[in-house]
């Protein structure tokens, strides 16, 4: 296996902190000035994505993250899954995945995670660190549950929605596809598709 990290920034280094030394062997960024990250070979910008199999990598990891739309993250997994490569999981050798929990190719799980009880991940969500997602939710593919968050049991997540830092969603909710729920804010209703809530509880923003 041969792997590329798509994204040099603060993100992908933690990724590649979370891995074994040598797991990662190039990376693509798109500063013009970075030639390498944590001693690793940057070796283009996103334009090299479309070589990157004849040049001998299998797998990719997707180093950008998120503060708010998960569209960037996205679109890069979907172009490295055109281009050929294969998405690489990343479980942080701290987080907890029960053993009924399930977590779909790709998928990103930073120290001190809990993915509990038959919790069901689609591909490529990132799980930041000590974000917990608890027992029976199931997460749509490239949702960000950033650092801090609690997804209470039974909680429903759409493709692609941004759960900020700190986020509490009370159990059983829906949280709609490209929904962006605020930092710190307490969901206590359901969330439709591409609405911004924040506060306490969480209100939609005009």
């Amino acid at each position: 296996m041969k792997c590329i990290l798509i994204g040099g920034g603060g993100h992908g280094r933690v990724l590649i902190e979370a891995l074994e030394p040598g797991h990662i062997h190039g990376v693509i960024d798109s500063q013009a000035d970075l030639h390498e990250v944590s001693g690793i070979p940057v070796i283009g910008g996103d334009d090299k994505l479309a070589g990157l199999v004849s040049l001998g990598y299998t797998h990719f990891i997707i180093g950008v993250g998120s503060s708010k739309s998960c569209a960037r993250r996205t679109a890069l997994f979907d172009q490295a899954v055109r281009a050929g490569l294969k998405p690489q999981r990343v479980i942080h050798p701290t987080a907890y995945v029960a053993t009924s929990a399930s977590c779909g190719a790709g998928c990103q799980i930073l120290p001190r995670a809990v993915i509990h009880t038959a919790a069901r991940l689609a591909e490529h969500v990132l799980v930041n660190t000590a974000a917990v997602v608890e027992h029976d939710c199931s997460i749509g593919a490239h949702v960000h549950i950033a650092t801090g968050a609690v997804v209470c049991g039974g909680v429903q997540i759409g493709a692609g929605a941004h759960i900020g830092a700190g986020a509490v969603i009370r159990q059983g909710l829906r949280i709609g596809a490209g929904a962006v729920v605020g930092a710190g804010a307490v969901v206590v209703r359901d969330v439709p598709d591409d609405v911004v809530v924040a506060g306490v509880p969480a209100k939609p923003l005009s």
